[in-house]
């Protein structure tokens, strides 16, 4: 288990991210669309408020990520299209019980992320498991050198994140 936790691991922090080109096919995981939006901040099961908070804290005033020190860059925006493609991915994650970018139907976070909807033009995907929190799933992120890059790459400017369970998928993307 913990072989696989490594590999994992690694492998997250090998895709941060992707330009359009790498993507080959589009497959729609025809995953269900929950969305539970009882406050307007409540939407995939997170608050989206705190969320973008705790983001665009982190990204307006720089950080270390590892070794990296990563400028200030611009803050991030909502955007509920990479809010269910991270749903999508975080239900599939926790139904099926595996941890990985790569889902169960071959898919990526590319084809996903145009599955839902959003004509990106580079993106980038967060994975975690285990957290409880906003709080917690963001400290755990940016602990991590290429999760904590993929928050502040300046070159994005959308954010959405979705979770089921403890499972929890953070998506990136620029138009």
């Amino acid at each position: 288990m913990r072989r696989i936790l490594c590999i994992t691991v690694i492998l997250s922090l090998i895709l941060f991210s992707c330009k359009k080109s790498d993507v080959v096919d589009t497959n729609n995981s025809g995953s269900n669309n929950n969305n539970n939006n009882n406050s307007g901040d409540v939407v995939y099961n997170v608050n989206k408020v705190t969320l973008l908070q705790l983001v665009n804290d982190v990204r307006t005033k720089g950080c270390t990520c590892g070794t990296t020190v990563m400028p200030a860059v611009g803050v991030l925006a909502w955007n509920d299209q990479l809010g269910k493609a991270g749903y999508d991915h975080s239900v599939d994650m926790n139904t099926n019980d595996y941890f990985s970018h790569t889902g169960l139907n071959g898919s990526t976070a590319g084809q996903r992320i145009t599955a839902a909807g959003y004509n990106w033009n580079s993106y980038g995907e967060n994975i975690a498991s285990g957290y409880t929190t906003e709080q917690a799933v963001i400290n755990g992120w940016l602990g991590s050198e290429g999760h904590c890059k993929n928050i502040m790459n300046a070159g994005y400017k959308d954010m959405g994140v979705g979770r089921d369970g403890n499972y929890w998928t953070q998506e990136f993307g620029s138009k």
